[in-house]
C-alpha cells in the first residue's frame, strides 16, 4: 500500500538584496563617494587671482605692466590675495615682492603722498636692469675748484623707481636727449633737498640688487 505524502507550502524568501545591512553598506558607499567627489572638486578649484609680473620694491605705486592674472588654488587663504575682479593699479607695495609673488592684500596702501622728482642722468652713470619697481641708491659727483678733481657724496638712498625714461631724440620741435630720466617718490622735504643738489654735478645710480625683506 503506498501513502503519499502531501507538500508542504514555503513561505518565499526576501531576496538578500532586501536585507537591512546590505542597504545600509550601499548606503555608506554611495555617501562616501559623493563626499569624495566633492573634496576632490573642492581641491582642485582654482581662481585668478593678481601676481607680480616683475620685482617690486617696497614704495611702488603700482601700473598695468606690474601685474600677471594667474590661475590658483588657495584653498581658505582666498581673501588674504586680491582676485581679478578689481585692479589695484595705483595703490602702493609697502614690502618685497618677487617675480611671479601673489600680491597679499595686507601689503598694498592707497597712493603715496610724497613728491616724485625727476632725475636725469648720462647713460655711462646708469647701470643696466633700471626699470620701473627697481631701488637705487643716487651719488652726485662735482668739480672742484681748481685742480682739485672731482668729490662724489650720497644724494640719496634706497629709492624706488616709478618710471623710467630711455634717451631719445628728434620730436616736434627737434630737440635732443641723451640722457635716462627716472622718477623717484620722496618726502616733501627730502625732495626739496636733492631738486637743489641736483644742479650742482652729475648723478649716478647704483642699482640695489637681491630681496631687502
Amino acid at each position: 500500500m503506498s501513502t503519499s505524502t502531501t507538500p508542504v507550502s514555503r513561505r518565499l524568501a526576501r531576496p538578500r538584496w532586501f536585507d537591512p545591512r546590505v542597504l545600509g553598506g550601499v548606503l555608506l558607499v554611495v555617501t562616501a563617494v559623493v563626499v569624495g567627489a566633492k573634496v576632490i572638486g573642492a581641491s582642485s578649484r582654482t581662481v585668478p587671482v593678481w601676481a607680480a609680473g616683475r620685482p617690486l620694491a617696497p614704495g611702488t605705486v603700482l601700473v598695468e605692466g606690474d601685474l600677471v592674472a594667474i590661475e590658483v588654488n588657495l584653498g581658505g587663504a582666498g581673501p588674504e590675495y586680491l582676485d581679478t575682479a578689481s585692479s589695484p593699479v595705483g595703490r602702493t607695495v609697502t614690502a618685497e615682492v618677487g617675480q611671479g609673488e601673489l600680491l597679499p592684500a595686507a601689503l598694498l596702501r592707497e597712493e603715496d603722498t610724497g613728491r616724485l622728482v625727476v632725475v636725469d642722468i648720462a647713460p655711462d652713470r646708469m647701470p643696466p636692469g633700471v626699470v620701473h619697481g627697481s631701488r637705487v641708491d643716487l651719488y652726485l659727483t662735482t668739480e672742484l675748484t681748481g685742480d682739485k678733481g672731482a668729490q662724489t657724496s650720497v644724494l640719496a638712498t634706497d629709492l624706488t623707481v616709478q618710471s623710467v625714461q630711455e634717451p631719445a631724440s628728434g620730436g616736434l620741435s627737434g630737440a635732443t636727449s641723451d640722457r635716462y630720466r627716472i622718477a623717484v617718490r620722496l618726502e616733501p622735504t627730502a625732495a626739496g633737498g636733492l631738486v637743489r643738489r641736483l644742479s650742482t654735478g652729475e648723478v649716478t645710480a647704483v642699482l640695489i640688487t637681491g630681496a631687502q625683506r
